[in-house]
């Protein structure tokens, strides 16, 4: 009997492990492989996955791609856009919140769709990234959906989305395959995501420093945003240790704030407490160049452009010139 028991569990092991074999699927490659675009605006991404079919000789927009919905035999059955690429979803994903074509969307990944006819695309976003193709598309599911003009263009073998078009806060991704490509707009509100990031960083080691302080409120000069907050990040680092760095900087975030006396103030008392500094000189002089006083902006200029370094003499001269 015992032996009867073993000779059955050695059978019954060998089948399963017989299945087990038969089950596994071996990996080769795709016939539409997959691919990866990403695009940075400040410190905010936007990544869209994909896989790409080829068009090999066939008939693409209205046939192999069909213009409108479609209702597959098998999946949830609901009327299914085209999954604007190959196999699993096309996905996109946005680190911050965004906008496409102007209407707003929310930071995250989401499944990419489109819906295709010969004068007008639709672009649908799903909350749904994780399904295979569109077959159990969910209209419920839909976040944003905009219209999209197809332009003719020279034929693309390959599926390929991009980036093009690019702004301080904004770039045009697009489809493009066979003899069409749909561009469509994303923007980033760029200086409100870094200002966030500053505020995160300043409650870091960077609080600690003036120079963190400093750089912060740089940033709000450079960019002419959020001068509030960099009148105040410019008082807290002059607070920490002043110096004709940070003094300098909150001199020019009183100018772009258009407090012009009390900016003007500041340059001054910048040249008397570091006369040897050809930058204090050099904004004094910017100073009364935006204020319109050309005969003290050339007289600063000029002092500045005896002990300035090589690299800053050119745009010092031009600056002259201008006046």
């Amino acid at each position: 009997m015992r032996q009867l028991i073993l000779l059955l569990t050695v059978l019954i092991g060998t089948i399963l492990m017989s299945s087990e074999l038969k089950a596994q699927l071996i990996t080769t490659p795709m016939a539409s492989p997959a691919a990866v675009v990403k695009q940075e605006l400040g410190l905010s991404w936007v990544k869209i996955s994909y896989h790409r079919p080829a068009v090999k000789g066939r008939e693409i927009w209205g046939k192999l791609v069909p213009y409108g919905l479609t209702t597959f035999q098998f999946g949830k059955g609901n009327p299914a856009p085209w999954r604007a690429g190959a196999n699993e979803n096309t996905t996109i994903t946005f680190t911050d919140d965004a906008k496409i074509e102007g209407q707003p969307i929310k930071a995250g990944t989401y499944g990419l769709f489109m819906i295709v006819e010969p004068e007008e695309w639709t672009l649908i976003l799903s909350s749904n990234a994780t399904s295979w193709g569109s077959f159990y598309y969910d209209e419920k599911e839909d976040v944003l959906r905009v219209k999209l003009k197809p332009q003719t263009a020279e034929h693309k073998e390959w599926l390929e989305y991009g980036f093009d078009t690019i702004t301080f806060n904004s770039v045009n991704a697009y489809l493009h395959w066979e003899k069409v490509k749909v561009p469509f707009k994303i923007e980033f509100d760029v200086d409100n995501t870094v200002i966030k990031n500053i505020e995160n960083q300043l409650r870091n080691t960077a609080g600690f420093t003036w120079q963190g302080w400093n750089q912060a409120a740089s940033y709000c000069v450079r960019s002419n945003t959020f001068l509030d907050k960099g009148e105040e990040w410019a008082k807290k680092s002059i607070a920490m240790n002043e110096n004709e760095t940070n003094r300098n900087i909150y001199g020019y975030i009183l100018l772009a704030a258009g407090k012009n006396d009390e900016a003007l103030k500041v340059f001054k008392e910048n040249v008397k407490k570091y006369p040897d500094s050809w930058n204090v000189k050099d904004s004094l002089g910017e100073a009364y160049k935006t204020l319109g006083d050309k005969k003290n902006a050339k007289k600063y200029y000029e002092a500045a452009l005896k002990s300035a370094p090589e690299n800053q003499k050119d745009r010092i001269k031009k600056a002259l010139s201008d006046l």
